[in-house]
């Protein structure tokens, strides 16, 4: 036989138990100081509650290893968004190799890197032999890529 308790003793009853606050939200804090060009590892990264809630900070349960430190984080600091990115294959006044391809015809030119850029993200490129600057897409580690006409 089952008993139930009245409306008045069961609100008693949930009052005086005691229920945890919901988990609080982990983010990701620096396990010692990043430079810019860092990779992070498993061992750089340590989850924590922030000590203020904002909008900009990495949840803990996003993977963000291999990922490039973009700005100076000290150690303790909770790791915002804009801080880390994709890790960059063409940095800026790095020498690259630059295809041209159009109609199943392939150029090839060296260039010097103007801007630093990840895997598939645009870039401006100085043609080392004339000087002119181009828009190239970045495809490999020191390599970009044009389409059609330069």
């Amino acid at each position: 036989m089952m008993r139930t308790l009245p409306i008045g003793a069961a609100l008693l009853v949930a009052s005086l138990c005691h229920v945890p606050p919901a988990a609080a939200r982990e983010v990701w804090h620096a396990a010692r100081d990043l430079q810019p060009g860092d990779l992070l590892r498993a061992q750089d990264i340590d989850p924590a509650e922030p000590r203020r809630d904002n909008p900009g900070l990495i949840d803990a349960v996003q993977d963000i290893v291999g990922q490039e430190v973009k700005r100076r984080i000290r150690s303790g600091a909770a790791i915002p968004a804009r801080d880390i990115g994709e890790r960059a294959l063409v940095r800026a006044t790095q020498p690259v190799r630059v295809f041209w391809k159009e109609a199943g015809m392939t150029l090839e030119m060296q260039g010097k890197a103007l801007e630093s850029g990840a895997m598939g993200s645009e870039i401006r490129v100085q043609n080392a032999g004339s000087g002119r600057t181009v828009r190239a897409r970045v495809i490999a580690e020191g390599t970009a890529e044009i389409q059609g006409s330069p």
